[in-house]
């Protein structure tokens, strides 16, 4: 199953750390400036989302959301206002390489990276410590295999 986003922000919601902006230009045109690497990038507010920036609510959740993340009115999920002209690291992105469902279908938990478990239930991570972690194999597809052989026969539904 490709990898298929679901509005829930967290991708974002730290980026306020990594993503400053530099300037402000016409038109809703600004500099953003990746603290980290230094690289400038010039980013353009989309015109349907350029009402949105006024509402800074989001930040009350997350106070070091990116500066462009917003809570979309129509659906309350989160948008990016710059998302035609996102930086490349944005774009390159995914919050997941496994996603693991519980048996009703709910989130469990995301492998991230390499084979990092962000745990949202803590039967997986308990079960992830003693039945996943312990897995040993250098090539990630057949780790991945393992894994999801495991967790499957373990009552988890699996999804790359």
């Amino acid at each position: 199953m490709p990898f298929a986003c679901v509005r829930c922000g967290e991708c974002c919601s730290q980026m306020g750390d990594v993503h400053v902006v530099r300037e402000e230009c016409a038109d809703g045109s600004f500099l953003m400036e990746n603290r980290y690497t230094g690289e400038v990038h010039a980013v353009r507010v989309a015109p349907d989302r350029a009402s949105l920036l006024a509402d800074r609510s989001i930040f009350e959740r997350w106070p070091l959301a990116c500066p462009f993340l917003r809570e979309d009115p129509a659906d309350g999920k989160a948008c990016c206002t710059i998302h035609h002209t996102r930086p490349d690291i944005c774009r390159e992105y995914r919050c997941w390489r496994l996603l693991v469902l519980n048996a009703g279908g709910t989130r469990a938990g995301r492998v991230m990276e390499r084979r990092h478990l962000a745990a949202d239930d803590p039967a997986l991570a308990a079960f992830w410590e003693t039945h996943i972690a312990v897995i040993r194999e250098d090539d990630d597809t057949r780790w991945d295999e393992r894994a999801i052989e495991t967790l499957t026969k373990a009552g988890y539904i699996v999804r790359r």
